[in-house]
Parts: structure tokens; C-alpha cells; sequence
């Protein structure tokens, strides 16, 4: 059994996917002097990217909360969810 496949499954298949998306830019990362290398960072690159959309929806919807004078405090949620979490820890 290799590594990936002991992983768990959630890991594994999040790990397939992304590995998927690097293919289409195979032949960058293959001509590179270390093609491991370059896959992970083809792969860096790709988070970055579904990061940056997922930050970009959340300002988007901060904004919509906002003009609909909705008054949530996110971050305080946040914290207390995570002071709960801790707790039971």
C-alpha cells in the first residue's frame, strides 16, 4: 500500500484532486531541473488560487450583509466557537 493510499480518506481524495488540476501543467513542471519540485509548487500555486477565490466570495458576501444592514460580527462567532471548542479540549 503507498503512502496516499493509507491516507484517510478526506486527505486522499482532496489530495487526487489537486494532483488532477496540477496535470494540465505537467509539461512546465516536467521540464523543470527537479519535477517534484515543481509539481509541488504548481500545486502551491493552485491553493493559492482557490484561496484567493474563497477570500474574495467572503468580502463579497461581508459586503452583501453589510448593504442589507444585517449586523454580524464574523470574528467574534469565530472566537467564541473556537473558546467552546478549546473547552472541550
Amino acid at each position: 500500500m503507498s503512502w496516499k493510499e493509507s491516507l484517510p480518506k478526506q486527505p486522499r481524495e482532496s489530495l487526487e484532486n489537486i494532483l488532477l488540476d496540477a496535470e494540465q501543467y505537467e509539461s512546465s513542471y516536467m521540464n523543470s531541473e527537479n519535477p517534484t519540485v515543481g509539481q509541488i509548487w504548481v500545486v502551491m500555486a493552485l491553493l493559492n488560487q482557490r484561496l484567493e477565490k474563497a477570500e474574495q466570495l467572503v468580502r463579497a458576501q461581508r459586503k452583501a450583509l453589510k448593504e442589507m444592514d444585517v449586523e454580524i460580527e464574523v470574528d467574534k462567532h469565530l472566537d467564541e466557537d473556537l473558546k467552546q471548542s478549546l473547552k472541550r479540549y
